[in-house]
């Protein structure tokens, strides 16, 4: 199969590659035999190369092969751990434990990878080793780094969600007026954009929580319940609603969202409660106390949850 023109990205992208220092990257040459069944993105893919392993090992390409087909998607890779897999419109998506789901990075494959390479080059210097002053003393990315290569990825695929998000949640930890007001923009962007991207919802719903605004973060928190409708943590969400109308004092749409998130999360209570008190042996209160609060929202008069924030009132 013949190279595209470079109107696909892909020429630039592996240009790059070419030039890096030796030992960098491994990029195993393009065959002739493709299995069938593919997506026109990885055919395009496998015209430059069949696998990869760029920056060492940190984002690892798989042969075509390897290539996996599952619920309408083709995983074909890892990054940093996670699992990627590409969908038949050419989106790239990376599984995420942080919230047990697949999150879409990217709006096409070309666009994720050049980006994806801008970002984890910032890491390293003109002779492929670490850069100086991008790891702080426990070996991890210095925030300004990761909100950095967050913005290098979306510079190369700005309709990208999951870099948008991550790039609100960098800002959010800076706790600053300024990062706050601009990781609400950010998160007002990829709602805008893609309204079915529940835990943006619920992020947002968190910082006017935070502000004092429970009238706004309850129509938020209920927009990333509606949205999250048929997954695995539907129930979450609408817990989190029932927690945000108690402190709103709307006991109408706590009982409402109460009920919602029971039905849909029978086995909640048992979870948090365990977090709850594994919180609170191991010293962290404020942990245990918020999950304590949302378990009031839902199960109020529930003996083991009555009992339990009897122990965090004392």
């Amino acid at each position: 199969m013949a190279r595209r023109d470079d109107s696909s990205g892909l020429d630039r992208v592996f240009a790059l590659l070419d030039e890096a220092p030796a030992g960098l990257h491994e990029v195993a040459p393009p065959i002739g035999n493709i299995p069938s069944g593919l997506p026109q993105a990885l055919l395009e893919l496998f015209a430059y190369c069949d696998g990869a392993q760029l920056f060492l090992d940190t984002l690892q390409l798989a042969p075509s092969a390897d290539i996996v087909a599952e619920n309408g998607r083709w995983t074909f890779g890892i990054l940093d751990g996670d699992e990627l897999s590409i969908d038949a419109r050419g989106r790239v998506w990376r599984a995420d434990a942080s919230i047990d789901a697949e999150v879409c990075e990217g709006s096409r494959l070309d666009r994720w990878l050049a980006g994806a390479i801008d970002a984890i080059a910032l890491l390293y210097d003109a002779d492929g080793e670490f850069a100086e002053a991008v790891f702080d003393v426990d070996g991890e990315i210095l925030p300004k780094v990761h909100e950095a290569q967050l913005r290098a990825q979306l510079r190369r695929d700005a309709g990208a969600p999951g870099p948008r998000w991550r790039l609100a949640h960098a800002l959010l930890a800076q706790d600053t007026p300024e990062s706050t007001d601009d990781a609400r923009r950010q998160l007002e962007e990829l709602v805008a954009k893609e309204p079915a991207f529940a835990w943006a919802w619920l992020d947002l719903a968190r910082i006017s929580e935070k502000l004092g605004d429970l009238a706004n973060a309850l129509d938020e928190a209920r927009a990333a319940a509606d949205a999250a409708a048929g997954h695995s943590q539907a129930g979450y969400f609408w817990a989190q609603v029932a927690r945000l109308a108690q402190r709103a004092n709307d006991e109408p749409a706590r009982i409402a969202a109460a009920r919602r998130a029971a039905e849909l999360a029978p086995e909640l209570k048992a979870a948090q409660l365990a977090g709850a008190r594994e919180s609170l042996a191991e010293g962290d209160a404020p942990s245990a106390i918020g999950l304590v609060e949302l378990l009031r929202a839902v199960w109020p008069t529930d003996l083991e949850v009555l009992d339990l924030a009897g122990k965090l009132e004392n």
